[in-house]
């Protein structure tokens, strides 16, 4: 059987059941980046938002993807700030996505496992 099944050690089955429980916690962890630099900052509300230069975010063009998403906003005067329910909703979303798909991959793996096998060396 796949996932060690067969008496080898390891996790068996309940592996199946961790992998997408650490993918959705390493899509959960805010990576580095410019979105964790204005975390960081401070720039969580159109009061506190902040110039990208002065964070430590040499081309405002790297926020592009995120304001697109509307997890970072710019305001008029070229200052940007992160809205924390929306990128809490993105990563959310994002990790039970992947979630899912590894899941799914992982169960279609278990029943094709008979047919994608090697066989057996039995004498």
């Amino acid at each position: 059987m796949p996932f060690g099944g067969g008496g080898a050690g390891g996790l068996g089955a309940i592996g199946m059941f961790i992998m997408p429980i650490s993918i959705a916690v390493m899509f959960l962890k805010q990576p580095p980046g410019p979105v964790s630099k204005l975390i960081k900052a401070g720039a969580i509300d159109p009061e506190t938002a902040r110039r990208p230069e002065g964070i430590d975010i040499p081309r405002p063009f790297v926020l592009g993807p995120a304001v697109k998403r509307g997890i970072v906003r710019r305001m008029s005067d070229g200052r940007y700030w992160v809205d924390l329910d929306r990128n809490r909703r993105y990563r959310r979303r994002l990790a039970l996505t992947v979630s899912l798909l590894v899941l799914a991959g992982a169960v279609l793996a278990w029943f094709l496992w008979p047919f994608i096998a090697p066989p057996s060396a039995e004498l």
